[in-house]
């Protein structure tokens, strides 16, 4: 399996929308429905109070989708706009404007208190994180940060799910310029993210999934992208070459294992020949 970068990942999206002829809207529909299943299958109940917390862009828009799905299967999700709605543009405008059209409950921050925020929050079975994505460049900031904090704060209590990367951590490097979500699962879009595996990362992500939705993976290779490959079990067992079963130690050749240490150095009769 590839790891993939924020460019890369916009690489693939990009030639999926412009030259295989899949509409972003499509993707972001795609990717809300697979964070739907993820949750349905880690829910701690049978009907969770979700509240889904989402930022103006893309991972956003992904968010307004898991939302009115989850409405739509009987749930009593809460959307959370962390952002102005005039900042929502592309993609995630379409989404919006279907969630408001259906006229579903919607919190919008700019008409509440962090207070009433929180109280939502301890309320919550499960937190959706769709607030920044893989978009993340520098510090976190307000109203972000405090939002980010009071989440980590109950995240021992709740089922925290990020969506295809906990906000703020970086998705090239892993790092957490102050505050990012501290994550139960992640679920990552297409390939798992350089971040996950890098400085802060490991700590944010907890258990991870890579899910379809529908950017093929081989794009990867038709763009001649070269991106790093996870070592999974598949991969070590593909690259092992089969052993005969009459074969003995002899058969598989052999290797030469030098050791010691280094104050060993220091008696040179042991580096003369003889």
């Amino acid at each position: 399996m590839y790891i993939a970068g924020q460019k890369e990942m916009q690489q693939m999206d990009q030639f999926t929308i412009e030259k295989l002829g899949l509409p972003g809207v499509v993707l972001m529909e795609n990717a809300g429905a697979k964070v739907v299943d993820e949750i349905l299958e880690s829910s701690p109940c049978e009907y969770p109070r979700v509240v889904v917390l989402a930022g103006g862009g893309n991972n956003g828009g992904d968010g307004f989708v898991i939302a009115r799905r989850l409405y739509d299967l009987g749930m009593n999700p809460l959307l959370c706009l962390l952002v102005n709605p005039e900042r929502i543009k592309g993609d995630a405008k379409v989404h919006f404007d279907v969630y408001i059209n259906r006229g579903l409950p919607l919190f919008k921050l700019g008409d509440h208190s962090l207070e009433a925020l929180l109280n939502e929050l301890v309320c919550a079975d499960i937190i959706v994180d769709a607030i920044l994505g893989t978009g993340v460049n520098g510090p976190v900031r307000e109203p972000f940060y405090q939002v980010i904090s009071m989440v980590n704060c109950l995240a021992k209590a709740k089922l925290v799910v990020a969506v295809d990367i906990p906000s703020g951590v970086s998705s090239d490097t892993g790092k957490v310029d102050g505050v990012a979500i501290q994550a139960t699962k992640t679920i990552t879009f297409v390939f798992p993210k350089k971040g996950f595996f890098l400085q802060d990362g490991p700590k944010h992500i907890g258990e991870w999934k890579a899910v379809d939705i529908s950017v093929p993976p081989q794009t990867a290779d038709e763009l001649g992208l070269q991106l790093p490959q996870l070592i999974t079990e598949a991969l070590v067992k593909k690259a092992i070459p089969a052993r005969p079963q009459h074969g003995h130690k002899g058969t598989f050749g052999h290797a030469l294992v030098v050791g010691g240490q280094s104050h060993m150095l220091e008696h040179r009769s042991f580096l003369q020949n003889p």
